[in-house]
């Protein structure tokens, strides 16, 4: 009985962490900041027979110790001017997910490289 609940566990575990691990390739990523400075190009696009648009910004990123990366990445309504965004940005995917943030909330070298590039 001991080796089936063992085994139960151990194939929990293996299966759990394999999740894990996927969950963090396909959506994880480094964390990025911007601030939007312009309106975004607008898009129209076609999604089960319904029209809507996007807006699409690229513009260079950085992380908290000031590196830099370009970026590409869309919203559904054009984003407020002079916003600071914290961006997941995927090695595979590029940018997952953005978030309005205060500009206390980006780090000093950040801030530093978005300002010096403004």
């Amino acid at each position: 009985m001991k080796k089936i609940l063992f085994g139960i566990i151990a194939l929990i575990l293996v299966v759990g962490g394999a999740g894990f691990a996927w969950y963090k390739v396909s959506y994880g990523g480094g964390t990025y900041y911007v601030q939007i400075t312009k309106d975004g190009k607008e898009q129209q696009d076609t999604a089960n027979g319904q029209k809507y648009t996007r807006y699409s910004y690229q513009m260079n990123s950085y992380k908290k110790d000031g590196k830099e990366k370009k970026v590409e990445f869309t919203a559904d309504h054009n984003l407020r001017k002079e916003a600071y965004l914290e961006l997941t940005v995927n090695s595979v995917k590029g940018v997952t997910s953005w978030e309005e943030v205060k500009k206390a909330e980006v780090p000093k070298e950040a801030l530093k490289k978005i300002n010096s590039n403004s």
